[in-house]
């Protein structure tokens, strides 16, 4: 099972088929891989990495299909641009990499037919006669695969308390929409769109029963720490600043 899949590519993929181990024996990632994520402004984000994220990079929710929230790593003030990355594509080293990124070129895609279970498949444009191959001749897993293959069954699981979580700030209607005004020095202002936060307000006044089990859960540090994270629209203007004039922003 290794033809094109007829599925919504992910942002940053170039293509998407099905890993197989004959097809790909043989071949590993390519060294610049990871500059597909160069052209992103916006990242995927899961539950675990909220406290992470949101020392770096604003934490926001995006709408998504069928009524449902992502949390994203805002990491551009500009479509098309990601303010984490150098001149080359390569993510900058102080500032948090998504797992997103990191688990690229993989991701877990819901088989046909509805069956309860994923399939993983590749972006086979990252792939190429590179060291360490992922699978030999004979279709045995490397080490380089099963450490990638343990990163994209850990994102399985935070996905789905990433659901969880953005379930019960919908049923709470603590989210609301907002935009960012941005001034770059010498520029013209930039609005941020289409962004969607929680509402302080209605969180501060929720019942105790409800606030005890967000914190119970572990949704309410991950809820402030995404809150907190809103001030770090200074820092994207700075690293946006720094990228005109070529002068490191410090950590």
């Amino acid at each position: 099972m290794s033809a094109e899949l007829s599925v919504v590519l992910p942002p940053g993929f170039r293509s998407l088929v099905v890993l197989d181990r004959k097809r790909h024996a043989g071949l590993g990632l390519a060294p610049q891989a990871a500059r597909f994520a160069a052209g992103l402004h916006a990242v995927y984000l899961s539950l675990p990495e909220f406290v992470a994220a949101a020392r770096h990079c604003p934490v926001v929710f995006a709408e998504a299909e069928g009524g449902r929230w992502q949390p994203m790593m805002l990491t551009g003030i500009e479509a098309g641009q990601n303010l984490c990355v150098d001149a080359a594509g390569e993510w900058l080293p102080d500032i948090y990499r998504p797992a997103y990124v990191r688990r690229y070129p993989f991701c877990a895609v819901r088989a046909p037919q509805g069956e309860p279970r994923s399939v993983i498949c590749v972006d086979d444009s990252a792939l190429g006669d590179f060291p360490p191959a992922l699978f030999d001749d004979n279709g045995v897993e490397s080490t380089a695969w099963t450490e990638r293959q343990r990163l994209i069954e850990e994102m399985e699981t935070a996905g789905r308390q990433t659901d969880v979580l953005c379930a019960r700030l919908g049923e709470l209607n603590l989210l609301e929409a907002f935009n960012a005004d941005i001034r770059p020095t010498g520029r013209e202002r930039l609005e941020i769109a289409g962004m969607w936060r929680v509402n302080e307000s209605r969180l501060n006044t929720l019942p105790a029963e409800t606030v005890t089990e967000l914190m119970r859960s572990g949704f309410l540090s991950r809820i402030y720490a995404h809150l907190m994270s809103l001030d770090n629209f200074h820092r994207l203007l700075a690293l946006s600043v720094a990228r005109t004039s070529n002068h490191p922003v410090a950590g």
